[in-house]
Parts: structure tokens; C-alpha cells; sequence
């Protein structure tokens, strides 16, 4: 505003009553040009990032979508698990050491037994 600084009282007062010419002042301070380049310099980076997150934006989806697919298998594979788990658990239960030495011990006197 260092235009205003040079004018009288009167060209001032006369300015306060001239909207447009206020306005064509105000575009043209530095001020206001230099925070007008700054917009239009954010603008473009902006643009320019958006323009770089789209191109991921495919491989994201695919991305996205091969991890929801392996998550669904991962679950399979996780209660296909629980249940191998309890069917040897169920079987381990069945089969004490004491009971497979018992066991052992019969079939060694039939072997035994039979070789006699």
C-alpha cells in the first residue's frame, strides 16, 4: 500500500467513495499478488499430489482385495486347525502312556506266547 502513502487527504477521501479503484489497488499490492501465487502454487501441488494418489489407487484396490481373499483362506485354514487340534486331543486323551505300555505288555506276552 505504499501508493496510498504519496496521495493527499483529499485524493484519500475521494479513493474512500471509489470501490473499484479500492479493489484495483488491493489486486495489484504485493501483498495480495504474492498470496495470490502462493494459492495458485498450492493449487498445482495439490493437484499434483491427487494426480499421483490416483495412479495407486488401482494397485491399492487390488491390494485390498488379494488381502480380504487371503484373510477369508487365513480363517479357513485357522478353524481347519481347531478342529485337527481337537481331534488329537481327543486322541491323546484315549491314549495314556500308562495304557500304551499296558497295551505293549499284552501284545509282548501274545508275541511270546506265540513263538512258544
Amino acid at each position: 500500500m505504499d501508493s496510498l502513502k504519496n496521495r493527499s487527504v483529499e485524493e484519500l477521501q475521494a479513493l474512500r467513495e471509489d470501490a473499484a479503484e479500492i479493489e484495483r489497488l488491493a489486486l495489484e499490492s504485493r501483498e495480495v499478488q504474492e498470496l495470490q501465487l502462493e494459492r495458485e502454487m498450492a493449487l498445482a501441488a495439490n493437484r499434483s499430489l491427487a494426480e499421483q494418489n490416483l495412479k495407486f489407487q488401482v494397485p491399492l484396490e487390488t491390494g485390498r482385495s488379494e488381502l480380504s481373499s487371503k484373510y477369508e483362506e487365513l480363517q479357513k485354514l485357522a478353524e481347519r486347525c481347531k478342529e485337527q487340534k481337537a481331534k488329537l486331543e481327543k486322541f491323546s486323551a484315549a491314549m495314556h502312556p500308562q495304557m500304551l505300555l499296558d497295551l505293549l505288555q499284552v501284545e509282548s506276552q501274545k508275541i511270546e506266547e506265540e513263538s512258544e
